[in-house]
């Protein structure tokens, strides 16, 4: 009997035992997977179910958007709707609040707000924001309708409140502006919000990044994992030098602050002078522990110096918040609570009642007489 030689390749002989360990594998990988897959799932649920706080991170994600505009860099997006702790509601106008028309209503006197995460109200309803609780204040105080046009973005510093005034708020017709000053305002255009955007630009060049932005706003989880990423980054690069529980705030000397504080607040004066728009900027503190002991004391003096010198009128928010523990007033160093928002809301409206508006008859409450329990609890990150 004749046998033929079967001449096999070395690539034939590799490609049998390679299938062979493939289909030996395929149950495990298969079991790996869904294990994999079940315990993410497991995460989702249990991060949902204990309603893990995930930072600004869907926030932004929903309400910021890069801004053509490149003194702004960033901007809130028209008509977002995002949902955290509380519902942040961006009208058509791209403020936080409700719609608004342009031209401003026969009667009305409008008031624009410029400012950072604290007047945009982090972590509380868009009524227990201080825009809102203003508007609310002054039209209970019977002088004539107010409206109260909230253009805070978070991750602002002054100089881009400067231009949101340049380039959106003077086309609304306001019969007056509001800085509310946080002291990070002098702080460079480097914020989480800026990082966020940038971050989702450079993600969207490549596959992977696309699929990750798309789960983003369904998954708890991974917005968490974002969340945490992105506060690891900024702490490293820059938090610790400027946190409020540590270290100096600035590092220049108060001095130095207030030369560039007097430049900024002039520019903004030179934009409301020739419209005959009165300023106020209302100083709010840093809720980073008892009042009596506050740390920035110097500052908040610098600041009322500098806008007074620059033809302005200032409110120091501290005069009202010292009569307070402050943990009632805040939800985090930062930012207020729902409280603390109406404490701004009642020294502001003292300071515009007091000079620009007729008010009727404010009421005998005074800012230093609110209590806790009035107030609804919320929880920030």
């Amino acid at each position: 009997m004749r046998t033929e030689a079967v001449n096999v390749s070395p690539r034939g002989a590799l490609y049998c035992p390679l299938m062979l360990r493939a289909r030996r594998l395929a149950p495990s990988l298969a079991l790996a997977a869904a294990s994999a897959a079940l315990t993410v799932l497991a995460f989702e649920a249990a991060f949902r179910l204990l309603h893990v706080p995930v930072g600004t991170v869907q926030i932004n994600r929903a309400t910021v958007r890069r801004s053509a505009n490149p003194r702004l860099l960033f901007e809130l997006r028209p008509g977002a709707v995002a949902r955290a702790e509380v519902d942040y509601r961006i009208n058509a106008a791209g403020l936080r609040g409700p719609d608004v028309s342009e031209e401003k209503p026969a009667g009305v006197r409008r008031i624009a707000v410029l400012g950072d995460s604290v007047a945009f109200g982090y972590w509380v309803a868009e009524e227990d924001a201080f825009p809102r609780q203003l508007e609310s204040m002054l039209n209970e105080a019977g002088g004539g309708p107010v409206e109260v046009l909230n253009l805070a973005v978070p991750g602002y510093n002054l100089d881009q409140e400067i231009e949101t005034l340049r380039s959106k708020a003077l086309a609304l017709a306001p019969d007056l502006v509001v800085v509310a000053f946080c002291l990070n305002d002098l702080e460079g255009v480097f914020s989480y919000e800026l990082g966020l955007v940038q971050d989702r630009t450079e993600r969207r060049r490549n596959l992977v990044g696309r699929a990750w932005d798309a789960l983003l706003p369904h998954s708890v989880l991974l917005s968490w994992i974002e969340y945490r990423l992105a506060e690891a980054e900024a702490r490293r690069a820059f938090v610790r030098a400027r946190d409020p529980l540590g270290g100096p705030l600035y590092e220049p000397a108060v001095s130095e602050q207030r030369k560039a504080l007097v430049a900024r607040f002039t520019e903004l004066r030179a934009l409301l002078a020739p419209r005959g728009i009165p300023g106020l900027v209302a100083v709010f503190p840093v809720f980073a522990g008892r009042f009596e002991r506050y740390r920035y004391r110097d500052l908040h003096r610098a600041v009322v110096e500098a806008a007074t010198e620059s033809g302005l009128r200032a409110v120091d928010l501290l005069d009202c918040f010292s009569a307070y523990d402050f943990r009632p007033v805040r939800v985090d160093v930062v930012h207020p609570s729902p409280m603390g928002h109406r404490i701004a809301a009642h020294a502001v409206r003292d300071a515009l009642c007091d000079k620009d508006l007729s008010c009727g008859t404010p009421g005998g409450r005074s800012c230093s007489s609110y209590r806790s329990e009035e107030f609804p609890r919320v929880h920030g990150y």
